[in-house]
């Protein structure tokens, strides 16, 4: 039985809410001056002007100001962002400017004065409540935990941290009171707005950060007399930017639900194919996916018509499947999907080429003319620089690529001849951007879509696209969407023509068929996103 958590949406939300609340009741406390006294009663013993303890504590406080805290959250959040944790990221991002920006609301609110100082601090400017430089730091350390949390580090690196992190907010905060920067009930102002900014941040952006010792008490962990089940882990090296993480990550959720894990690499030479078929052969009842769109598209070729439950985890720079099917880019959400979601069969597309049989499957699109050498134009050190934005450079340098006379046949409908530009057959309708290039492909509805672009000057190009970006449904006759289950095309040369976005090889001649249900896809329960027309979901959801 898969082994799930228990609240730790609830354990978020009570450390979220008792942060907000504890912040707002001393806040109101504050204003009411009911701790004047006692503030005043546990102020510090002045420091000798101009003594070696005063130039070490103002050196403290220098060097922990909040612009130098927060500089260091934004390099842990574009850290993050580059190893795809990227809710965790977003998180951190929005927590440096409420944080920041929201101290000195409060301090303009309140207009509390400081308490008087014999020091000359150039850190200690302006109103006094609540303390800059103490939600600085906790949101400093508590983005710092957080990541050490998320990616899985040893207990020697967690217990390590803690003792620096605990020992780095207790010097800002003796700091401030022995320099009589801020009062007490400033310091303990600033630590609970800092907490309950970076937790409401962490709620808000889908992170879900539990510490160890209590994330071990809310799983269930499986029988340890049960056979482990099997999860076959297929990566594209080159696109897991954080092995290490991402393998400490991926044992302690299978672990956590009673599987084993096969670790399977792909290489340059093999993109994947024997690793899928491996996995197939040693009956694994999970393969999870860790790759870019040609990794994933070799998986579900490997994968149809086999019934093992396929978890997708986005790792490369179009991600296509996973935009289209609504599943999560960030690593370690999309991870506890394919971990703990619904079996969802979804269909495929076979496609032949040159009558080659039997075949390979895509599951987003397959293209022949301009759109095919664009993708094997596109320059790979580029596209890793600049993601999908690459795809563009390669599209205007190949603006005038000739089109080519085919012939199209629908099922058993008429032959079309088209002197075309652009033939696309999709399973999925979405490209980069979201761009609704068949907005009415679903990936289950036992259909493919075929668009074919047949433009004859700049002035259809334009309509065309502009009929694309903003869904305009009206008769085009340079543009042709057909929906069928068989599609074959010929053309009158050899052409480039690509799936999923890689391109594949030439070919003078194809044969594209639907095959439904194909793939055995893990989304989250009542998943729709993608999979059905919009009326369709509409009127289950009635």
């Amino acid at each position: 039985m898969t082994a799930r958590r228990r609240l730790p949406s609830t354990f978020a939300w009570a450390v979220s809410v008792a942060a907000v609340l504890g912040f707002a009741l001393l806040t109101l406390v504050v204003a009411q001056g009911w701790l004047d006294g006692l503030d005043r009663a546990t102020t510090a013993v002045p420091l000798v002007p101009g003594s070696a303890a005063e130039e070490i504590f103002a050196a403290i406080a220098l060097v922990t100001t909040p612009v130098v805290c927060y500089s260091v959250v934004l390099g842990y959040a574009l850290w993050c962002l580059r190893r795809r944790l990227r809710n965790l990221a977003m998180a951190m991002f929005l927590s440096i400017p409420v944080a920041w920006g929201g101290g000195y609301a409060w301090k303009a609110l309140l207009a509390r004065e400081r308490p008087e100082s014999p020091h000359e601090l150039i850190t200690a400017l302006g109103h006094s409540y609540p303390s800059q430089h103490a939600a600085a730091i906790t949101v400093l350390v508590v983005a710092v935990t957080a990541t050490l949390i998320h990616t899985r580090q040893p207990r020697t690196v967690m217990l390590g941290w803690r003792v620096a992190g605990l020992a780095l907010v207790a010097v800002v905060l003796l700091d401030r009171w022995i320099m009589s920067a801020h009062w007490l009930s400033d310091l303990l102002g600033g630590l609970l707005w800092g907490a309950a900014v970076v937790a409401s941040a962490m709620l808000a952006c889908g992170v879900r950060v539990v510490p160890p010792e209590l994330d071990r008490l809310l799983v269930a962990r499986p029988d340890p007399e049960r056979e482990l089940r099997t999860c076959a882990v297929v990566y594209n090296p080159a696109r897991v930017t954080d092995w290490p993480g991402f393998r400490r990550r991926v044992e302690y959720e299978l672990d956590a639900r009673g599987y084993r894990p096969l670790w399977l690499e792909t290489t340059a030479a093999d993109p994947g194919r024997a690793m899928t078929l491996r996995a197939v052969r040693e009956r694994a009842d999970l393969v999870l996916g860790a790759g870019g769109d040609g990794t994933i598209r070799i998986i579900c070729d490997g994968l149809a018509g086999t019934g093992i439950p396929f978890g997708l985890i986005p790792a490369g720079t179009g991600n296509l499947l996973a935009k289209n099917l609504g599943i999560p880019l960030d690593e370690s959400t999309a991870l506890l999907m394919a971990l703990d979601g619904v079996d969802t069969p979804v269909d495929l597309v076979r496609l032949a080429v040159d009558g080659q049989q039997p075949g390979e499957h895509f599951s987003v699109m397959a293209g022949l003319g301009v759109d095919a050498v664009i993708m094997a134009a596109t320059n790979p050190d580029l596209k890793r620089a600049v993601g999908s934005a690459a795809y563009f450079v390669a599209a205007a340098r190949h603006a005038s690529y000739p089109p080519v006379n085919a012939r199209i046949r629908v099922d058993d409908g008429p032959e079309l001849r088209r002197r075309a530009s652009v033939i696309v057959i999709g399973n999925v309708g979405f490209l980069q951007g979201g761009i609704p290039l068949i907005p009415d492909a679903r990936a289950n509805d036992g259909l493919l879509d075929l668009m074919v672009a047949s433009p004859r000057s700049a002035r259809d190009w334009a309509r065309i696209v502009t009929r694309v970006l903003t869904r305009r449904e009206h008769g085009d006759a340079a543009l042709d969407r057909i929906t069928g289950r068989r599609v074959s095309i010929r053309i009158d040369r050899t052409d480039p023509y690509q799936m999923d976005g890689d391109t594949v090889g030439t070919c003078s001649q194809l044969v594209a068929e639907v095959v439904p249900g194909a793939l055995t896809l893990r989304l989250p329960p009542g998943h729709r996103h993608g999979l059905v027309a919009p009326a369709a979901a509409t009127a289950s959801s009635t």
